[in-house]
């Protein structure tokens, strides 16, 4: 970070984690490919990985991991079990899976990952995001977050039960399973 502060020197701190954020997958191909020019060893898997995924992807309609059987968000439906949450130190986000994508990455290691792309709701305790005495976590689901990562790998995400009320057509998370 101290060395993107050189570089940028009138420029705020969250700046310069949107420039790290932006530039790591840059950063990281260089170093291995200057590391391997040089001899360098490094484990099959990082150089297939840094070489990035094929084009191609599979998508499912649904995932079973960890004792949950995740579904992408179904419409008409009164419930689905579609929500997920993920926590990411202190904040927990909460969001209905929309693609379930399995990434494969060429070479001889075969790595492939199974990821969840979901739009964020709004996790703003006590506006959007309420927890009652019995511990039920309700998401008032009509305001997205602006600025987020939509994917996330299938080892982060939790399982949510959700209801629609169609009539106001207001989704609420209704609580962790």
């Amino acid at each position: 970070m101290a060395e993107l502060h050189l570089t940028y020197k009138h420029t705020t701190k969250e700046d310069l984690e949107q420039v790290r954020h932006n530039g790591f997958v840059g950063w990281l191909l260089n170093y291995v490919t200057e590391g391997l020019a040089r001899g360098e060893v490094f484990d099959d898997w990082i150089c297939e990985f840094v070489w990035g995924p094929n084009y191609v992807v599979k998508s499912y309609p649904k995932y079973g991991t960890r004792g949950y059987a995740f579904t992408r968000k179904g419409h008409f439906r009164t419930t689905y079990d579609a929500g997920v949450s993920s926590s990411s130190s202190d904040d927990v986000y909460y969001d209905n899976i929309n693609e379930i994508l399995e990434v494969q990455y060429p070479g001889m290691v075969g790595l492939r990952c199974i990821v969840f792309c979901c739009d964020w709701y709004d996790n703003t305790l006590g506006r959007r995001v309420k927890t009652d005495a019995f511990g039920v976590t309700s998401v008032h689901s009509r305001r997205k977050l602006q600025h987020y990562d939509p994917f996330i790998l299938v080892s982060q995400a939790d399982q949510f039960a959700t209801s629609v009320t169609h009539g106001l057509r207001i989704e609420m998370i209704l609580g962790s399973l």
